[in-house]
């Protein structure tokens, strides 16, 4: 993303405008999918959180032995955070990662735009 927004900010004007409104697009189409990956990752745990608080509520103390395990199990799996996780949990998708991603990006274009003046 940064490399994109980076080509941008330097283009030369006597490269083709349909190369700028190509980068222009992908640095839009990449920003989007970023964005919608983090809101359904959001989104996912936010369903875990009212599976949890419904679970708990609920009075699975009066159901049958079978139904308290299966109800415990479910407890259990609930009880951590569902956000995708990738690289083995190094990287936790929230909307705060991405708000922070795209301000590494900008702090990156901004940093190369006064080591290449």
């Amino acid at each position: 993303m940064s490399l994109i927004l980076y080509q941008i900010m330097l283009f030369d004007p006597e490269l083709s405008t349909i190369r700028l409104l190509n980068l222009v697009g992908l640095l839009i189409g990449l920003i989007v999918i970023s964005f919608f990956v983090a809101d359904v990752s959001e989104m996912l745990d936010d369903c875990f959180q009212l599976m949890r608080r419904a679970l708990t509520n609920c009075s699975w103390t009066l159901c049958s032995p079978a139904g308290q395990r299966d109800i415990c199990f479910l407890l259990r799996r609930v009880q951590c955070s569902q956000h995708l996780k990738f690289n083995g949990g190094f990287i936790v998708v929230t909307r705060m990662f991405f708000m922070n991603m795209i301000k590494s990006a900008y702090s990156f274009v901004n940093f190369m735009k006064i080591t290449y003046k």
